[in-house]
């Protein structure tokens, strides 16, 4: 995958007020799971105005920020920074939500 480390390309995400899953912005103004769905800013004027929508969408998530990521030559978005890799994927939110219910 050919990464852009400029950060150049961000997409807008947060976590869900009602279960702490990461979501992103679509372009229709939903959050959604789906990374490749989410609405993606090609330059720093089009992230500007992604983060003010995000936050004018923020009454059912926390604290809305940009991610920058990757597209290769298919679309497909990958986030740049480690963190941000480890979020989408979910791996540590579900294995605590795991725990949470088996000792509930």
């Amino acid at each position: 995958m050919a990464k852009n480390l400029s950060g150049d390309l961000t997409v807008a995400s947060a976590n869900r007020l009602a279960d702490g899953v990461v979501v992103f912005l679509d372009d229709k103004g939903h959050w959604t799971r789906h990374l490749e769905q989410a609405a993606l800013a090609r330059d720093k004027r089009a992230s500007e105005l992604l983060l003010a929508r995000a936050r004018a969408e923020s009454f059912s998530v926390v604290d809305p920020f940009l991610v920058a990521v990757a597209e290769d030559e298919q679309g497909d978005l990958e986030p740049i920074s480690l963190r941000e890799k480890i979020r989408v994927s979910g791996l540590t939110f579900e294995a605590i939500a795991a725990d949470a219910v088996r000792y509930a």
